[in-house]
């Protein structure tokens, strides 16, 4: 019953995004088809596989590490409202998280990491070969909405332009 429920969940999502899009004519079936193909495969190789899946669980204990080291600083640094031990009892449970103090640490962690990687030019290395597995894969390469957008010649501007209400001087 729950992966009924998964499948439906995931045609809506398909059938809203498609929707929703602005040029329905140029989403390929073939596309949609074997991204969930891949998805669906790549999950169960990551799931089912021994090597694969203690490699997911290496990478889950590896952001849990980040997680606990950011929480720990937090709580150092702002005591209970960053993490620490409260020093009240907690009469509703989540009611001590605040948002400023325990979630937005750990984003400025990965955003920082992700620079500090971006700039050993390891991240970019990692995208290029997604892009590269992606092309070859699927057939989709760069920005998949901006190589199938219309494009607009300098006329059509002008009169869409032209068309506009304009500010009164």
């Amino acid at each position: 019953m729950q992966s009924l429920q998964s499948a439906f969940g995931l045609l809506v999502f398909m059938g809203f995004a498609w929707a929703v899009s602005e040029n329905r004519r140029a989403a390929s079936p073939r596309v949609a088809v074997s991204g969930i193909a891949a998805q669906l495969i790549l999950a169960a190789l990551l799931l089912k596989l021994p090597p694969l899946e203690a490699a997911l669980a290496g990478l889950n204990d590896l952001v849990l590490a980040l997680q606990n080291a950011t929480t720990a600083g937090t709580s150092f640094v702002f005591g209970y409202l960053g993490g620490g031990p409260l020093p009240f009892e907690e009469t509703q449970p989540g009611a001590s998280f605040v948002l400023a103090f325990r979630a937005l640490p750990l984003i400025l962690v990965v955003s920082a990491l992700t620079a500090v990687l971006t700039y050993w030019r390891i991240l970019p290395w990692i995208v290029r070969a997604f892009a590269v597995a992606l092309e070859k894969s699927m057939g989709v390469g760069g920005a998949v909405g901006s190589a199938r957008r219309p494009t607009y010649s300098s006329a059509w501007w002008k009169r869409r332009c032209s068309s506009a209400p304009t500010w009164p001087h």
